[in-house]
């Protein structure tokens, strides 16, 4: 048995994951916001790297064609095998804009939602991602409407092998999720992340210090958006295909219990948090079970969403510190004043 697409498969949605689940430590672990609208902002980089690529390849193709028709996802597929240039430029292309309209939108949010606290923050944006899933379903125009849209072609698809493409696309994912570790961790152990830590554990004392708390949250917001709406990217053109019903709100607590299942404020924590919850949610899909023969009676997909559920609701009971707690922010002048320490 031929195990490449289940290889891929892991390794591909262990990284998109994982930049969701940094980006919500960032958010949840470090700063205190509880962003149930994540995967409003995971949807934000699928619509946009869709929408983008949909179009521009028909225009430079130069046909006219329905984008969500099944010719057009077809012209597209034979475009990107063709002008294997075009298909990386796309890709790139889709990556930044995502980014930007991520991060912006991330920040506009902010300060509305930020207006209220704590569980109001957390059903405000939850609210926003149920009502941007439904628009974009009710209107054709972004990504055909409930039908979705196709054709969205893998930057790599001018490689003949499946499987060979697929992993060239795996370790470029990977390597994304290992850019976004750097990223986050050079955030929370610089005085930057001591003000994150500060904004979270007591922000009146911080707004007594002269700190711009609301500014702080809506800077985090805006870099925690731009790090899902890049993941949408990943996951829209590893799937070829971008749906609204990818996209609803269990996906948020799926990513909110890889926090804090490794351990919230601690990035190496999310990695091995987001490991275990990958693995369930990888496995315990019909497909991946049909390969070993098992089959139900019943959808397997409602066991594991329950399953979810009850193991978030444990750990906030049993273990809210997660199996790795946060240890010490860890800057220059402080490994320089324990040197100094030791060396005394």
């Amino acid at each position: 048995m031929d195990l490449t697409p289940l290889i891929v498969s892991f390794a591909t949605f262990f990284g998109i994951y994982l930049i969701l689940a940094l980006s919500m430590n960032l958010e949840y672990g470090l700063t205190g916001l509880p962003n149930f609208g994540k995967v409003f902002f995971y949807s934000v980089g699928a619509y946009a790297s869709a929408f983008i690529v949909s179009r521009l390849m028909l225009a430079l193709g130069g046909v006219q064609l329905v984008p969500w028709s099944a010719e057009a996802a077809v012209f597209r597929e034979q475009l990107a095998r063709s002008e294997p240039w075009t298909a990386m430029s796309l890709f790139v292309l889709s990556l930044l804009i995502a980014a930007g309209a991520g991060a912006l939108l991330g920040y506009l949010l902010a300060y509305p939602a930020l207006r209220v606290r704590d569980v109001y923050l957390a059903l405000v944006l939850l609210v926003v991602a149920e009502i941007a899933r439904t628009y974009v379903r009710a209107t054709p125009a972004f990504i055909g409407g409930p039908h979705g849209l196709g054709g969205v072609p893998n930057p790599f698809s001018f490689i003949p092998h499946a499987g060979a493409r697929g992993l060239v696309y795996a370790g470029l994912v990977l390597l994304l999720a290992a850019g976004t570790y750097v990223l986050v961790e050079r955030m929370s152990h610089s005085p930057y992340g001591r003000l994150m830590k500060a904004v979270r554990d007591d922000e009146l004392a911080a707004q007594v210090l002269g700190k711009r708390t609301h500014q702080v949250k809506a800077q985090v917001m805006a870099v925690g958006s731009a790090l899902a709406a890049v993941a949408g990217v990943l996951y829209a053109f590893f799937t070829e295909f971008v749906g609204t019903e990818d996209f609803g709100s269990d996906l948020t607590f799926t990513v909110l219990l890889m926090v804090i299942l490794g351990g919230a404020g601690n990035h190496r924590g999310v990695v091995f948090g987001t490991l275990i919850m990958t693995a369930i949610d990888r496995f315990t899909r019909p497909s991946f079970l049909s390969l070993l023969g098992l089959s139900f009676r019943v959808d397997i997909n409602y066991a594991r969403h329950a399953f979810i559920g009850l193991l978030l609701v444990l750990m906030i009971i049993y273990r809210p510190q997660g199996l790795f707690p946060e240890g010490r922010v860890r800057t220059v002048a402080r490994e320089e004043v324990a040197k100094l320490g030791v060396s005394s």
